[in-house]
């Protein structure tokens, strides 16, 4: 592989506190390529901010569903009502020239043997989360069809991980620090997310490819009583301020 070192960034949600230092620590690493798969904006309460610097930062960026709903590309009435109203609220508040930006991203990235997508990779415009184990069954079995090696999926907002170990039977799975690609067949990456975490860890999530061989996990201390009291400032449902300090 020869993908070089590759940032992967997902569901910031317009949670612009934790997308500024999360920036920063990628800045260190000093990336080939900087990769957003999807759900900028939606719950959080500085949309046009963090649309604004993905753009700037990352050479490439997907479409996520809560990205969709608010650009009108799909309806919202499957959300769940806090993130049904924050969509409404994003579309009043987000400016016109990002909402025709994310009518333009795209679903899929393919880079040296591996596949970028918002959901998982089997449908990438179904958003179906990486969690359940058809969703895991199917997310291998289409790695494995097509040839990749590895996925990368937002959504979830977890760090979890799934794949198939070179020599053993079964599914590996777990929260992985570090993942050596020549040690799996195939495997299906959550990166987590910027925004809102669900891991019960409520530190900034980000993935990182080094040199097409291996994937680290990168957690990110930020101000999470700025960013929950924006969202209350904002009249935004107050589950989206508070489960900031959960993780969850």
């Amino acid at each position: 592989m020869s993908s070089g070192n590759v940032a992967i960034i997902s569901d910031i949600h317009s949670n612009l506190e934790a997308l500024e230092e999360v920036l920063k620590e990628v800045e260190k690493l000093n990336p080939d390529k900087v990769v957003c798969l999807g759900d900028i904006v939606g719950y959080g309460a500085n949309p046009n901010e963090c649309c604004e610097l993905v753009r700037k930062y990352c050479d490439v960026v997907l479409l996520g569903n809560h990205d969709a709903a608010v650009a009108g590309i799909i309806k919202d009435d499957y959300f769940v009502e806090h993130a049904r109203v924050a969509v409404e609220w994003t579309k009043k508040t987000l400016k016109d020239e990002y909402i025709e930006w994310i009518k333009t991203l795209p679903l899929t990235y393919e880079l040296d043997g591996f596949f970028f997508s918002h959901g998982a990779p089997y449908s990438p415009d179904s958003f179906i989360y990486l969690v359940s184990s058809d969703a895991v069954l199917w997310s291998l079995k289409f790695l494995s069809a097509s040839g990749f090696k590895a996925s990368f999926s937002g959504h979830a907002h977890i760090t979890y991980s799934f794949g198939v170990k070179n020599g053993e039977s079964g599914i590996l799975y777990g929260e992985f620090e570090e993942i050596n690609f020549d040690d799996f067949e195939v495997v299906a990456i959550n990166v987590g997310s910027v925004g809102q975490p669900r891991d019960r860890n409520p530190k900034s999530a980000f993935g990182f490819i080094e040199d097409g061989k291996i994937y680290r996990v990168f957690r990110v201390e930020y101000d999470i009583s700025k960013a929950a009291q924006k969202i209350l400032d904002a009249g935004l449902p107050s589950i989206l301020s508070s489960r900031l300090f959960l993780g969850r």
